[in-house]
């Protein structure tokens, strides 16, 4: 103490009116009073010397960045992604589906019934069209038909289940869910 008075000489005379000061907070307020107290000084010089400045820096940055940006208007042409342009038309559904279900009936499945749904994804100019498929057959056709199913544009197999009535058994019960995208025009 006597150390930090030589350095600071108007300190001292300071020193013994902050000390009472101190004393009389912790009668009136207790404990935990000047705990509180000292928290939310504490959080005061945190907010003040390493949250204010680095947001008042990124202010300045930020508007630093408009400015260029404003400075500088750029010409903007809203364009089709490619891979939007390469996607096969909505109309040509029907016929996509034909060949995606005979590549299938190609591999040795009989195909009895298909559930169908169409929807349109967000604000895009595409179409959905979600096919489920119930099959029964063996693991090598069904590889073989779903190797041939996905070099199809646009076709995604969305979920596949296979159950096996017995361990040993060699006929498959198959649910396939595919996907088709097409653009609308």
């Amino acid at each position: 103490m006597k150390r930090l008075t030589r350095q600071l000489p108007g300190l001292a005379q300071w020193l013994p009116r902050l000390r009472w000061q101190l004393v009389h907070w912790q009668q009136t307020l207790g404990f935990w009073g000047v705990l509180a107290l000292g928290a939310m000084a504490g959080t005061l010089v945190i907010k003040l010397t390493l949250i204010v400045p680095p947001l008042e820096q990124d202010a300045l940055r930020r508007q630093e960045l408009q400015t260029a940006i404003a400075e500088r208007p750029q010409d903007v042409q809203v364009t089709e992604p490619a891979a939007v342009e390469k996607l096969p038309s909505a109309q040509a559904f029907a016929t996509r589906l034909e060949k995606i279900l005979t590549l299938i009936q190609q591999q040795g499945f009989s195909i009895d019934q298909t559930t169908l749904s169409y929807s349109t994804p967000g604000d895009s100019e595409l179409q959905r069209l979600d096919i489920e498929i119930p099959l029964a057959g063996t693991y090598p056709a069904l590889r073989q038909a779903l190797a041939a199913v996905v070099q199809e544009p646009a076709v995604r197999i969305e979920n596949l289940r296979l159950e096996r009535k017995e361990i040993d058994a060699a006929q498959l019960t198959i649910n396939l869910k595919l996907s088709v995208l097409g653009v609308i025009e």
